[in-house]
């Protein structure tokens, strides 16, 4: 199938290891000129980096905390500065483990921040110019929690959760300029550091009716679909990819 985003300028947010990691190198791999983005990883982004042009590819590293509106707005003038966007995939987060009242007040300000804040920051600083243009995708990401709560993901599923809503609200408002908004939603991804040990990590497989947990490009595949031209018809939509985790109509 061809794509269509060879060529084309991708930021790709928390793209230094794991599922952006992926994500970076799958959109590399189409031909598309990835922009980069981590916040304090910069040894591992510039490893992906590396990584994509010792196979040719093209790529930019840009450095923000998407929680500081102003980092955006910086980040989004040097992007202006060298390409034209026409997509972003926003895979940038953060979580704590914790259930409510273990936070101490004001401690979960930061997920908030980040996974929700983040997400309208980038927008706000970085979509104008879409519309300028009439074409742009906007995918965000998110984890399973967001739809159906997570007492020990509280405060970020909640947070996605409202970025689910944005996204919906945002398909309408930028669809009559030809900008698609999408969502994509994870079911638990294997890390090279897992948070659980053997044991929890089976029981946690054995909830899942595909028999495994998932990797990083079974994301991959969709998010580059949601980015191709073939999508040029779906818009405010959420995409669970979760190995039949979760079974929403």
């Amino acid at each position: 199938m061809e794509l269509g985003i060879a060529g084309r300028s991708i930021l790709i947010t928390g793209a230094a290891q794991g599922v952006g990691r992926q994500l970076a190198l799958a959109a590399a791999a189409e031909g598309a000129h990835v922009l980069l983005h981590y916040h304090r990883s910069e040894e591992q982004a510039a490893s992906v980096a590396a990584e994509i042009r010792a196979h040719g590819g093209s790529v930019d590293l840009f450095q923000a905390d998407l929680a500081d509106y102003d980092a955006v707005v910086r980040m989004g003038e040097e992007i202006r500065s060298r390409t034209d966007l026409y997509g972003i995939v926003n895979n940038a987060g953060w979580a704590q483990y914790k259930r409510l009242f273990a936070y101490q007040p004001g401690e979960w300000k930061r997920e908030i921040e980040v996974c929700y804040l983040g997400l309208i920051h980038l927008v706000h600083a970085l979509v104008p110019d879409m519309i300028a243009r009439s074409q742009g995708k906007v995918i965000n990401i998110v984890g399973e929690s967001a739809r159906t709560g997570d007492r020990s993901l509280i405060i970020s599923a909640s947070a996605r959760g409202a970025a689910i809503s944005f996204m919906k609200s945002l398909a309408q408002e930028v669809g009559p300029h030809h900008i698609q908004c999408n969502t994509v939603s994870l079911g638990v991804v294997e890390k090279p550091e897992s948070p659980f040990d053997d044991a929890t990590a089976q029981k946690i497989r054995r909830l899942y009716p595909a028999g495994r947990l998932g990797v990083p490009s079974d994301v991959a595949a969709m998010v580059l679909f949601l980015l191709s031209q073939q999508a040029e018809w779906v818009t405010g939509q959420l995409f669970a990819v979760n190995g039949g985790y979760t079974m929403m109509g």
